[in-house]
């Protein structure tokens, strides 16, 4: 059975808007060059990705939506991957830079995805999120709209966010509020000791 993103992918990119602004924020809050590895997780139909073609070395989707990669493939350029962002098949340290565009609520398990994201990038490799904030009208209306969509979101407000990579060994660079969504740059620790990593105990955050 297709879920909701599979069932959307024909039409996502006309009724998801701001793909241009999303790209242009976070390639200057990324400091990207064009020597990059960069993996876009839970990155859809490529609607950021495609951006990034020509501009780094190589720019790769990952996502668990079949649907959503089909139309990933018709933009070229992109390596358009189907997989889970908790399971990756991606060699350790393969990724410069990591982005997690209005994704990161989606994914099922949080401290997997973090140890699959710490395992996957460089040392002092760069991971920039964007996401609603729950904190504001725009972003508590979408985490309802979920909500009844019974997609099991977990939203975070900036601070928040910050705080449950910094468990799995990221130093927050930069964190940037705009009036609904909100940027947050981090950079992995040139040394994280796994064994003090604490779990992901509460799907609440406030």
């Amino acid at each position: 059975m297709k879920n909701f993103f599979d069932l959307v992918a024909p039409i996502y990119e006309r009724i998801h808007f701001g793909a241009a602004a999303s790209y242009r924020k976070i390639y200057a809050l990324g400091n990207f060059e064009q020597t990059d590895r960069v993996l876009d997780l839970g990155g859809g139909s490529g609607r950021i990705a495609k951006f990034f073609v020509g501009q780094v070395r190589e720019i790769t989707v990952a996502d668990s939506s079949p649907g959503m990669l089909a139309v990933c493939r018709k933009h070229g350029g992109i390596n358009c991957v189907l997989a889970f962002a908790e399971n990756l098949p991606f060699a350790d340290g393969y990724f410069d830079k990591i982005i997690i565009v209005d994704a990161f609520h989606h994914f099922q398990d949080h401290e997997k995805v973090a140890i699959e994201v710490e395992r996957l990038l460089r040392k002092s490799g760069k991971l920039i999120i964007e996401e609603f904030n729950p904190a504001k009208p725009v972003g508590w209306l979408a985490s309802v709209f979920e909500s009844l969509l019974n997609m099991k979101s977990v939203f975070y407000t900036p601070a928040s966010l910050s705080a449950f990579w910094s468990r799995y060994g990221f130093d927050t660079k930069l964190s940037i509020a705009q009036k609904a969504i909100y940027y947050v740059v981090l950079e992995k620790k040139p040394i994280s000791d796994i064994s003090e990593r604490r779990p992901l105990n509460e799907r609440t955050r406030d």
